[in-house]
């Protein structure tokens, strides 16, 4: 199967226009133009990711966030990332990154996260047309308790922690959920007027959470791994559409973060 069947794949449902003027999205490393071998879908892309797909015989690796954010000066190889581009190139790894056109997506990334917590009566929290935008706004089946809510939403996600701005108050029933993945400080007045009894996101800053808790916004930081579930998400909306090489979910642990 030829590769440029991603191409369409993405320009059909999450095209590049809809990424942030900021966002550095599409093929980053090597040709969609060749004979797929496997596809590897990964959070981000590392030396031991590259490794990953060599083992499993991938030569495409599709990442959410980009390998090449900012303009390259140079390609240094004694460098971490010169060296990694070095082996992907060397390797004919092909690098393709499906960032906020993904996250804006009708079934993208923010879709996967409601879907999991099994909202009900979802909406796109900002929307830029009729079905797509940023973030999901829905219900939990039946109100929980603060401490219980959160239980839900760690096994739901498959998070090891989380961390909860606001007052613990288990008395507060908890039913309508934001949800902004990735980093989503910045709507915290737009989910303030939405209504919702919790608002899930991540990177949540020291001052930004002073402002929520001020605001009085229930906010549950759920770090930017959350969004490791975009790998079994894309391997599955592939299979669906028809893409018949093998495609692996990265069973490499992404999280740089130890809680101790």
């Amino acid at each position: 199967m030829n590769g440029q069947i991603i191409r369409t794949f993405f320009d059909t449902r999450y095209p590049l226009d809809f990424a942030y003027a900021w966002d550095n999205v599409g093929l980053q490393i090597g040709t969609l133009d060749k004979t797929l071998t496997g596809i590897l879908i990964t959070l981000d892309v590392t030396q031991d990711v590259a490794k990953e797909a060599l083992q499993k015989g991938a030569n495409l690796i599709i990442s959410h966030h980009p390998l090449i954010f900012k303009p390259l000066a140079n390609i240094v190889t004694d460098s971490y990332k010169g060296q990694l581009i070095e082996q992907l190139l060397k390797s004919g790894i092909t690098v393709y990154v499906s960032h906020t056109n993904y996250d804006l997506g009708h079934t993208g990334m923010n879709q996967v996260l409601a879907d999991r917590l099994a909202l009900t009566e979802q909406a796109v929290l900002d929307p830029i047309d009729d079905t797509h935008g940023l973030g999901r706004i829905g219900r939990l089946r039946e109100p929980l308790g603060l401490n219980a809510a959160i239980a839900y939403i760690k096994q739901a996600l498959s998070l090891r922690h989380a961390r909860f701005i606001g007052v613990m108050d288990d008395d507060t029933r908890i039913q309508t959920l934001a949800i902004s993945g990735g980093s989503g400080a910045s709507q915290m007045h737009h989910v303030k007027a939405s209504g919702a009894d919790l608002y899930l996101t991540g990177d949540v800053s020291y001052h930004q959470a002073h402002d929520m808790r001020q605001l009085g916004l229930r906010t549950l930081d759920i770090g930017h791994y959350a969004e490791h579930l975009f790998a079994p998400a894309l391997k599955k909306e592939l299979e669906d559409y028809g893409v018949n090489v093998p495609i692996y979910a990265s069973n490499i642990n992404l999280d740089p973060f130890t809680f101790v």
